[in-house]
Parts: C-alpha cells; structure tokens; sequence
C-alpha cells in the first residue's frame, strides 16, 4: 500500500481502537502492521508511552476510528457522571466534540447525538450535571467551548420547559451544532483580535448556510438540526443573515437567544470584555426583544432557565412593563 493510504492516529483516540487496526512506520519496510484488530492497547503501555512515537491507521478506517472514540469517550462520560467529577465531566464532553468537529461530516456527526442523549438522561438522574457544564469556565475559548456552552444552556432551557426527552435532545444537539460551519472558515478570522472588516465579516456569515450543508447531508431525522445552523442569526423583524428571513424555526429561535447571550458573558475579546449577565440581557437581548428581533416568550422563559444559576447572575431586580410577567421571583444576588 502507498504512503498516501496511511494517516497519523489521533493520540487521544488509541486507547479506544479495538476494530481499527494500527500501524508503525519500519525503517525499510514501509507501513507494518502493529495492532491487529479485535484488541486494544493496554492502558500500562499508553501511559508508559511503551509504543512508537508516532502509529498510523489507514485512511479508510478514519470513520472507524472516530465512531469507536466517540463511543469510549461517553462510556468514560458516564462513568464521570456517576463519580461525580466535574472537571473530568467537561474535559471528556470537549474531547468528544473537539474530535467531532476536526473533521465534521455525515457519519462523525451522527455520532455526537449519543453524546447529547447521555448528557439528557444524566441530567433526569442527576440535575447538576448541565450546570457543571456551564459553570466551569476555560481560558481556552473557541468554537468548541462555545458550542458546549450554548448546548449546556440549551439542556437548562428544555428541562425548564419540562421537553420531552426527544425534544431536548433535539434542541441540545441543534445547538452544540449551530456554529458547525465555522469549521470551514479561516480561524484567522475567528480569532481576529479586532473588529474585522465588511468583507471579513460577509465571509464568516457563511458559517450560517456551510453548517446547513454540512447537517443536511448526515442521516438526522430531525430537520430542526440542519435549520438551527441557518437560522440562529435570523431576527423575526427580517434583519438577520443570511436570508433575511421572517418565519424561523423554533429551534433556531431558542438557539438565536442563547448563542447571543452566552457569547457577549463569555467571550472575552482585545477590543470589549466580557458583559455581565444582568446587561447582557437588559441592554442588548432585551433591547432586540423590545426592537422585535427576538421572540418575547422565549426570552423571558430563558431568563426564567437561568433562575437557579445564581453563580452566573447577580439580579436585584427584573424587567418592568412592558414585559410583564418577564419579573422572575427568585433571581436575586
């Protein structure tokens, strides 16, 4: 076989190959074969580095290889879960998503919906397990961590709203896919520490409708999945991109707030800080929900989610008319 056919394996991955078969690279000889498949290595020789420095899979088994990870990452996830460890808690949700998203195609992405679905039937079981998500911060901020973040959010909201199981999958997985698309664009871009130009800024809104493609192409029975990466920066005034569109699926709508939210109180950039939580929703959520951008109802149920998030909010009080019943009881410094 030539050179082309073999691939570096990811490190983080070995540990998980029982069907892959993995390769060494002999002086002489070429690719040999190192691990047969139907074994692991143990973990005594992964911790030890008793193995090569570097070990190959075929490219054709990239799928295969990522599938069996994503599998092994969310058995380490519940195991986790039950220990109770938040700091492993999260570091495993972004490895799994971290190895999603570095090649995100039809057959990897499926794949991450078991991961959402553990995350669903742990929170029924043991409701601070989304909060852990949310709470721990990272200096480490990318589109990765934006995504759990949002997810992590998303959960919050649907069990607030007491969503079906399938619906809450539904919208977690929506929006720990919302951003896919970026994965496409020039990180440069993403990580500009400055404002960026008209035309920069026209090339990552195409985040919106690469995400789109990429989603309409996997087997998810949910067409909701596809729409949210399109939709969440579309306003109901017709403001948004890249449409313009009015009628915007409730997904999106739901994702469009949260991803709003959770990047102005997280993201920190060179040219602004990160807002506080109460501004964030006062002065420019609840501006665009007075400006008809997004959805009153939602918004005040999302406000309603973060009620017992009391390490992320600090209110003394809520919104007065023309908002109504957006006071939320219970959200106190």
């Amino acid at each position: 076989m030539g050179t082309a056919q073999y691939i570096p394996a990811t490190k983080s991955q070995l540990r998980f190959y029982r069907d892959v078969e993995l390769y060494a690279r002999a002086e002489g000889k070429g690719f040999v074969l190192y691990k047969r498949a139907g074994i692991t290595l143990s973990e005594m020789r992964l911790e030890h580095g008793i193995h090569p420095k570097v070990l190959f899979i075929r490219q054709t088994d990239k799928l295969r290889g990522l599938r069996e990870a994503q599998k092994g990452f969310n058995k380490e996830l519940e195991h986790f879960v039950e220990a109770k460890e938040p700091a492993k808690i999260k570091e495993t949700v972004v490895n799994v998503v971290q190895e999603t998203l570095a090649e995100p195609r039809s057959g990897s992405l499926e794949g991450i919906s078991d991961t959402v679905g553990l995350l669903v039937n742990d929170y029924i079981r043991q409701s601070d397990v989304i909060k852990t998500l949310v709470d721990m911060s990272s200096t480490d901020y990318s589109v990765i961590m934006h995504s759990i973040n949002v997810m992590a959010f998303a959960l919050a909201f649907a069990f607030h709203m007491r969503y079906p199981e399938a619906q809450a999958r539904t919208l977690g997985l929506s929006a720990l896919l919302h951003d896919v698309g970026k994965t496409k664009i020039n990180p440069h871009l993403l990580a500009a520490p400055r404002k960026l130009t008209e035309e920069e800024f026209e090339e990552v809104k195409r985040h919106t409708t690469i995400g789109y493609d990429l989603l309409r192409g996997c087997k998810f029975a949910q067409k909701e999945i596809a729409l949210t990466a399109l939709e969440h920066h579309e306003k109901l005034d017709g403001s948004g991109y890249p449409k313009g569109k009015f009628n915007i699926s409730e997904t999106a709508k739901i994702v469009g707030i949260i991803d709003c939210y959770e990047a102005l109180t997280t993201d920190e950039r060179p040219y602004r800080e990160a807002m506080e939580p109460f501004d964030t929703l006062d002065e420019i959520i609840g501006n665009e929900v007075k400006l008809g951008k997004f959805d009153k109802d939602i918004y005040c149920e999302f406000v309603r989610s973060l009620g017992g998030r009391k390490s992320r909010l600090s209110l003394k009080q809520f919104y007065a008319p023309p908002y109504g019943n957006a006071r939320v009881a219970g959200i106190t410094g």
